[in-house]
């Protein structure tokens, strides 16, 4: 369905004299994912509303998507899969902020787990999205400082006395981390295979 959305759309972007005929295979993937893009995030907000966490899932989308594209890990065969998983994480992240009993030193020890993750597993590639030499610097040096900058956030924000937001921050990080571990596993599995 948002095969044939696209492609139309991008048909009449051609038709229409707004991008060349050459280009549209490129303007109909740009729309694909841009469209994909607008389904997850409605999709999670939705989840939210019916919780009553908008925010906190509007903030954990924001910390999240920098770490996780700098990280990378594990990443499902298919955009379909990708939206079906999404729904799950985002009710286990939400659940997760509003039913754990955090406090200070359980928050902490978790922040500090899943940074140190980060910093020594990113970025990981995928077979789905493989990542040169070049990239790999590039990707492992922004995880790290988004990571470091978001847990500096957490941090800050908890003692401040606003721990929902630093909840939120504090799993972004957590699900980040959990999907590089994923990736490892994925990715040694495979050389295992090879081998």
């Amino acid at each position: 369905m948002i095969n044939n959305i696209s492609a139309k759309i991008a048909d009449s972007l051609v038709e229409a004299g707004a991008a060349p005929s050459e280009d549209k295979a490129i303007y109909e993937y740009g729309i694909k994912m841009g469209l994909l893009l607008v389904i997850n995030v409605a999709t999670a907000v939705l989840i939210g509303l019916l919780l009553g966490m908008v925010w906190q899932c509007v903030i954990f989308l924001i910390a999240y998507n920098p770490v996780r594209t700098y990280a990378g890990g594990s990443h499902a065969s298919t955009s379909l899969i990708c939206y079906l998983l999404s729904i799950p994480m985002i009710l286990a992240v939400l659940l997760g902020i509003r039913m754990i009993p955090w406090n200070g030193y359980f928050c902490a020890i978790v922040l500090f787990i899943a940074v140190m993750v980060i910093v020594f597993l990113a970025p990981v590639e995928d077979p789905n999205k493989p990542l040169n030499e070049r990239e790999i610097t590039v990707y492992g040096r922004r995880a790290r400082m988004y990571s470091a900058l978001l847990s500096g956030a957490a941090v800050m924000l908890w003692f401040a006395w606003m721990k929902q937001i630093s909840l939120s921050i504090v799993m972004a990080l957590v699900v980040a981390a959990l999907m590089l571990i994923l990736g490892a596993v994925k990715n040694r599995r495979i050389l295992e295979e090879k081998a």
